[in-house]
C-alpha cells in the first residue's frame, strides 16, 4: 500500500521513530489529531472540487451561449 508515495517499512520506520521519539501515549494522540486534520483537508478539498467544476461549468456555458449569439 502507498500513502504519500511511502511503502510499509517506511511508514513502520516513521511510526517507530515517532514512538522513540515521544512515547506510545504521545504518538497515539498524535495520530488521533493528524486523523483529524486529514479528513478535514479531504472535505475542504472535496468542497474545492466541487466549486472548480461548478465554476468551469458555469464558463463552458457562458462560452456556448456567446457563440450563439
Amino acid at each position: 500500500m502507498k500513502f504519500f508515495n511511502l511503502g510499509g517499512g517506511e511508514i513502520f520506520l516513521i511510526l517507530l521513530i515517532a514512538i522513540l521519539a515521544v512515547g506510545p501515549k504521545e504518538t497515539a494522540k498524535l495520530a488521533r489529531q493528524a486523523s483529524d486534520v486529514f479528513k478535514n483537508v479531504r472535505g475542504v478539498l472535496g468542497d474545492l472540487t466541487s466549486d472548480i467544476t461548478r465554476a468551469a461549468s458555469d464558463v463552458a456555458d457562458a462560452v456556448d451561449t456567446k457563440k450563439e449569439e
